[in-house]
């Protein structure tokens, strides 16, 4: 009986050991994903990709995000304790250069920690309303 408590015991500790360490293998939190169609005019358009990350840790550093089967290179803001990670997907006629490439599988982020490429998956997006914005 006490070797079955014990073995239990055991057990149940490698099961909590395995999940702390589950919740701490991600060096940020996602707190919100969304994306909105821009434009400017007929021909002039694309998409807008955002991912808002809190406690991001400093050796960190992001590299793409993969959205709808498209691999785009993202850039980043700082804003206090908050990291934006933004990308865009310009439209087929678009005067901006499209940087994205062919990816494959589901919607991630991709980022290297550690000297270790890793990534993300990205359950799901917001959709925002789409957006007209003015040529200056």
């Amino acid at each position: 009986m006490q070797k079955r408590i014990l073995v239990i015991l055991i057990c149940m500790f490698f099961i909590s050991c395995g999940s702390m360490k589950n919740r701490q293998s991600n060096p940020f939190t996602v707190t919100a994903a969304s994306y909105y169609s821009w434009f400017v005019n007929e021909t002039e358009r694309g998409i807008q990709v955002t991912i808002n990350l809190r406690d991001v840790r400093d050796d960190v550093m992001f590299d793409s995000l993969v959205f709808r089967t498209m691999k785009i290179p993202v850039v980043t803001e700082t804003s206090g304790d908050s990291v934006l990670v933004k990308a865009v997907l310009p439209g087929n006629e678009s005067v901006l250069e499209s940087r994205a490439l062919p990816g494959s599988g589901l919607n991630r982020l991709i980022y290297t920690w550690k000297g270790e490429k890793l990534f993300y998956e990205i359950e799901e997006f917001t959709r925002e309303d789409s957006k007209y914005l003015k040529r200056e």
